[in-house]
């Protein structure tokens, strides 16, 4: 098996020097040869918290697979998984998460079993069992009859000019265990037989993940614009991707494989995927955009799975792993540890649950699954129910742990996942794709729309040059008059959010996730800035705990340094020295002159609710990075609380509010300070929705979190003062809602 051609996958290229012990991992009879699974793992013994999780096979056939299992580890009890694995099952561990001692705090279990059909089974981690060790080894299937794999893509631009790319080189490994291996090549589409433009166009990123124990390559394609651009270039450095394109048509974009068995897309009718076309150069191609453009910064992802056959293959065998690829497609299987495993261990988000959930949980999640199924949000550039304009009122994406995620595992409900994995991949479509985007601490560039301004000083990545003296403008016709992306918009500080991302990153470990989440840390940085541009200064409460709480996710999935200390100075050089902390009310920060409070012009005032997302984002950082700081700044909301509360008052609307909080708090006038209750008389009293409910439940979770976390004996007596207030008599319902199910375990049973 010698690979003989200049432009395959190196993996090929080495395939003789590859193990051909993959296991073909049937355990059943096919009909023309039983192949028998390894002997099991040992049991093991049984932990001191029970870690257990579950799996459930959505199709009517019987599947073999390789099973992907977040599990969840309590802080302090794991510095590495040497001795524990899934009970009865070789198991390999991919860490996806750490706590902050450095101790494991999610992994990734990853075993090969064979379910039946419809069929659910538990798992309990062991300990006691030495997990497997290694390189990966190749299947056998995929080692002999892969000699020839090529992978590309093509494009066309306006002019209906053809672009090809196809994968090549060594590729990066980004993830390997014995049992799986994830593999990213990166490529530029250059002309085919004609000039065109006159250089690349576009690029593809393919994550190539191959199992040990099937036969098959699971391949996620990045169709992107996502050039980084530079301002200065030397003339000796010839690397693509520091020249932008900016937006521009794509007439037409095919996936291409070459050398494959079979080549089956990934939700080709949610993808609007064309059907599978013969070129005639051998390649199999499905096309999936047409007539369309491609903003700035701009990507799209897409699956494909590739089966292997070798010749000599008994037709049982062949038609058994067809059985198997088929189910992989149409009904996934997505791990599941239980609510309870979620809850003790605090692993979940950066805060930790859900809680227990009503008693029809699963019905409940099964709905949210079903309307999301038959919703009109998919195709192309459908929003495949994400928000798609960030800033939209009622902070809809922001949350201490997603509804996607809390509600699968409250309802132990596999299918919600689905829409997780789809929501988060909507992330692709998002203007802020800068491929090996790192911003420096002191760097002048300024990342406010996830691109740099143009009217501002400071480095634009090759952006300002492109404005001015535009080379291409015949190649942008097909976005004329319309959304710069779509109607897909960057996050503003105040609604700058990973959770999607993050939650998906935990269940899955999957490459792509981890690189997004990467690329958001970099572009928060290049948003809030902590010298020299405007957001030196600090911002809007909320803005400052979702931005802390995105810093801490970005860090925890990926371990980058940089991220975590730039968070850190912004803590410490910024908020902390700008904050209102000798203020009686500790806020975050003052706002001026919003008609909107009815205050009188002149004014300055804050909101007390938005100090949750404080309490969520910086509670969580500490979770992290386990700096004192952190706990202080989220300390004093108890006083932003506290100040900001009203007694026994009779009012118009509500007639007499024995507790309740304001929405609008006075902090000065004319340039003075002055008390919350300064225009009480004339104005009366503003709650919001009610005294107690409302936005003002923001804040039910982190006040408990606070009051677990905290080391003062007055700042926990009041934040269960406040929190109790505010979360008063939990039903069924209360308990669905994400401002509720976060409450650390204690006051969760509590309620």
């Amino acid at each position: 098996m010698i690979c003989n051609k200049p432009l395959l996958h190196p993996w090929i290229a080495v395939l003789l020097l590859a193990s051909t012990a993959g296991c073909d991992f049937v355990g059943v009879d096919t009909g023309d040869t039983e192949v028998v699974p390894p002997g099991p793992g040992g049991t093991g013994d049984p932990l001191a918290m029970v870690l257990d999780f579950s799996v459930k096979n959505g199709s009517a056939s019987t599947r073999t697979e390789t099973i992907l299992a977040s599990v969840p580890f309590p802080q302090g009890a794991y510095p590495s998984l040497q001795n524990v694995a899934v009970s009865g099952h070789p198991t390999a561990w991919l860490p996806l998460q750490y706590w902050a001692d450095g101790t494991v705090k999610v992994a990734q279990a990853q075993f090969t079993d064979t379910l039946a059909g419809g069929e659910t089974k538990t798992y309990v981690v062991q300990r006691d069992q030495a997990p497997l060790a290694g390189p990966f080894t190749r299947n056998a299937w995929v080692s002999e009859v892969a000699t020839n794999l090529e992978l590309g893509a093509e494009v066309w631009d306006t002019f209906y000019v053809p672009y090809r790319s196809v994968a090549s080189g060594a590729g990066t490994v980004l993830q390997q265990t014995p049992l799986a291996q994830t593999t990213r090549w990166r490529t530029y589409h250059t002309p085919v037989g004609q000039p065109g433009i006159g250089r690349d166009y576009l690029t593809s990123t393919f994550y190539v993940t191959e199992y040990r124990d099937m036969p098959f390559v699971v391949v996620d394609w990045i169709l992107g614009n996502d050039y980084l651009g530079a301002d200065m270039v030397p003339p000796q450095n010839t690397d693509p991707n520091l020249h932008p394109l900016g937006p521009v048509d794509v007439r037409m974009a095919k996936f291409l494989c070459r050398g494959a068995t079979d080549v089956l897309p990934y939700r080709p009718g949610e993808e609007s995927i064309g059907g599978a076309q013969l070129l005639p150069d051998g390649f199999v191609a499905f096309e999936v955009m047409q007539d369309t453009f491609l903003a700035d910064a701009q990507t799209r992802r897409y699956r494909f799975l590739l089966r292997f056959v070798p010749p000599a293959a008994g037709s049982g065998e062949v038609a058994y792993w067809q059985g198997t690829a088929n189910a992989m497609l149409q009904e996934p299987i997505h791990a599941l540890a239980t609510q309870r495993a979620w809850q003790e261990t605090a692993a979940a988000g950066l805060v930790g649950g859900p809680i227990a959930g009503p008693v029809d949980s699963h019905a409940r999640a099964e709905a949210e699954y079903q309307s999301w199924l038959g919703s009109n949000t998919f195709g192309t550039w459908g929003s495949r129910g994400d928000i798609v304009v960030t800033g939209t009122t009622g902070t809809p994406r922001n949350h201490p742990l997603s509804p996607e995620l809390a509600h699968a595992i409250q309802g132990q409900n596999h299918r919600l996942l689905r829409k997780l994995e789809q929501m988060a991949w909507a992330q692709a479509m998002r203007p802020y794709h800068l491929f090996q985007l790192q911003v420096g601490a002191e760097q002048h560039v300024m990342l406010w729309t996830g691109m740099p301004l143009l009217s501002v000083e400071g480095e634009t990545l090759g952006r300002r040059s492109l404005s001015d003296a535009d080379p291409w403008p015949q190649y942008r016709t097909l976005n004329a008059g319309q959304h710069p992306a779509h109607g897909w918009e960057a996050y503003d500080s105040e609604h700058f959010t990973c959770d999607l991302l993050f939650d998906y990153w935990t269940i899955s470990g999957d490459a792509w996730a981890k690189e997004e989440l990467r690329q958001l840390g970099h572009s928060l940085k290049g948003l809030l800035r902590n010298t020299f541009y405007y957001t030196q200064y600090v911002q809007a409460a909320r803005a400052e705990g979702w931005c802390m709480q995105a810093f801490a996710q970005a860090y925890q999935a990926t371990q980058d340094d940089s991220i975590k200390g730039y968070a850190m100075r912004r803590a410490h050089e910024v908020v902390d020295v700008q904050r209102k902390k000798t203020h009686p009310s500790r806020a975050m920060s003052f706002a001026s002159n919003y008609p909107g409070t009815g205050f009188p012009m002149n004014h300055e005032f804050f909101m007390p609710w938005q100090h949750g997302a404080v309490l969520y984002g910086y509670l969580g950082a500490y979770r992290s990075f386990n700096d004192p700081l952190l706990l202080q700044i989220a300390g004093d909301v108890v006083s932003t609380v506290e100040y900001s509360w009203v007694t026994n008052v009779q009012t118009q609307q509500f007639g007499l509010v024995s507790q309740g909080l304001r929405y609008y708090v006075a902090a000065s006038y004319n340039g003075m300070p002055i008390p919350p209750n300064y225009w009480d008389a004339s104005l009366g009293i503003g709650f919001g929705d009610s005294p107690l409910g409302g936005v003002h439940t923001f804040l039910i979770g982190g006040l408990h979190l606070l009051a677990v976390l905290t080391t003062s004996g007055s700042v926990r007596g009041r934040a269960l003062q406040y929190g109790g207030a505010l979360v008063g008599q939990m039903g069924d319902h209360d308990r669905w809602n994400k401002w509720n199910y976060c409450l650390p375990l204690l006051h969760s049973q509590q309620e």
